[in-house]
């Protein structure tokens, strides 16, 4: 049932072949950044990934994208993944074209887009960029757009092409790639990532007239298994596997539970929690939670919240509903529900985000203000060794080795 939903794409798309092997790993290696993190960008970017209102208080403190453009222009093998602005997210060295790109590797999207030679060099300076004319195995695909756009109109657009993607040894050809010939300085301003390789399903492609499949959908059928695994670790290596489950990187066993594809996300139910040492309790209002690894924060349900921050001494929530902390505070752990049957714990060291003041601190979980979807990224990632199975069409959880 799942699995069909996940790889019934409309007929006309890129054609793969086989890939070299039956399942890869990409590692994933540190990005030095000087500035630390950015909490309230942090907030700001999954607001406007997922459309919502950014309240006036952040919104204030983030400049207004401005867009730029340009004339258009018609298994095993290993890579190493980056946590990108003091372990914020995390980035992956892939070929495309035989030319290597750092990308973000992003469950909670379908667009596979780079940063190319279309765009004019002010935007690109900093980026490594695609040029397909130097690639012999670059087709363009006549008619196809594509275009992301957020609440704030920030995003990218451009036109689509297949080439070969190569992920730690592992090769796609007929592959769509998203070329953009118009971004706001948002993403630009960005130069650690030179573009997106979204994981999420291809129902929510942007590609226009025909949307396309991820490179997980045409790497599945033939791997070992129709999985892969985000094993995202605090301050260390960790990696993406496709086609294996290792079982040396997490402790006791996997526990899976089902998934809701219908709005295109690896989204699951999440109905209870529990904070530090106390006893379970009941989201009564429940909203559906995306296991997202392109986001760095969790966005919970006001209830969650508010019971998680009235535990900690000094901790307020803002009239908008940001929360800070004293960053002396001991943070208790927080333990979620994934599934009707199994708890994550998160360590309350991954609860403190960021410093926003000398003494004041963001929280790692923040409110999702009313939006009905509660996100999971980052912070939850940290924590937790993941499985996504396309096969079955659920995901698997258990605490990092």
């Amino acid at each position: 049932m799942f699995l069909s939903v996940l790889i019934l794409i409309p007929s006309v798309l890129a054609a793969p072949t086989q890939i070299e092997e039956n399942s890869f790993t990409v590692h994933r290696r540190a990005v030095a950044s000087p500035a630390g993190r950015n909490g309230i960008a942090a907030l700001d970017r999954v607001f406007k990934k997922y459309g919502w209102a950014v309240p006036e208080r952040i919104n204030s403190k983030i400049h207004v994208p401005q867009n730029i453009s340009t004339k258009n222009a018609e298994g095993e093998g290993t890579v190493k993944a980056t946590p990108e602005e003091a372990d914020t997210s995390f980035l992956s060295p892939i070929k495309v074209g035989g030319q290597t790109l750092m990308m973000n590797f992003d469950t909670g999207s379908s667009d596979l887009w780079v940063f190319n030679t279309n765009l004019p060099p002010q935007i690109t300076r900093g980026h490594a960029v695609y040029d397909p004319k130097k690639s012999s195995t670059f087709k363009p695909m006549p008619g196809a757009r594509w275009k992301i756009t957020y609440g704030d109109s920030s995003g990218a657009s451009g036109v689509v092409g297949t080439d070969v993607v190569n992920i730690g040894g592992a090769k796609v050809a007929g592959q769509a790639i998203e070329l953009a010939t118009t971004v706001t300085d948002s993403f630009a301003e960005d130069v650690d990532s030179d573009g997106l390789v979204g994981l999420g399903f291809g129902s929510i492609n942007t590609v226009k007239p025909q949307q396309q499949k991820t490179f997980f959908e045409n790497v599945m059928p033939t791997l070992d298994r129709p999985v892969f695994t985000a094993n995202l670790r605090h301050h260390t290596l960790g990696s993406y596997e496709f086609g294996r489950i290792d079982s040396t990187q997490f402790k006791g066993p996997l526990t899976y539970t089902e998934i809701d594809p219908s709005r295109g996300f690896w989204q699951v139910e999440s109905t209870s929690f529990a904070v530090g040492d106390g006893e379970k309790q009941t989201n009564p209002n429940s909203s559906p939670a995306i296991i997202d690894s392109g986001t760095t924060l969790m966005l919970a349900d006001d209830a969650v919240v508010r019971s998680y921050w009235r535990q900690v001494e000094g901790a307020k929530m803002d009239e908008e509903g940001t929360v800070s902390f004293p960053c002396v505070a001991d943070l208790p752990d927080f333990h979620i529900a994934l599934g009707p049957t199994y708890m994550a714990t998160i360590p309350g060291e991954l609860m403190n985000f960021a410093r926003l003041a000398p003494n004041r601190c963001m929280g790692g979980m923040q409110s999702n203000q009313g939006q009905g979807i509660q996100i999971y990224g980052g912070v939850l990632f940290k924590s937790q060794f993941v499985v996504f199975d396309g096969g079955n069409g659920t995901v698997g959880f258990a605490p990092h080795a």
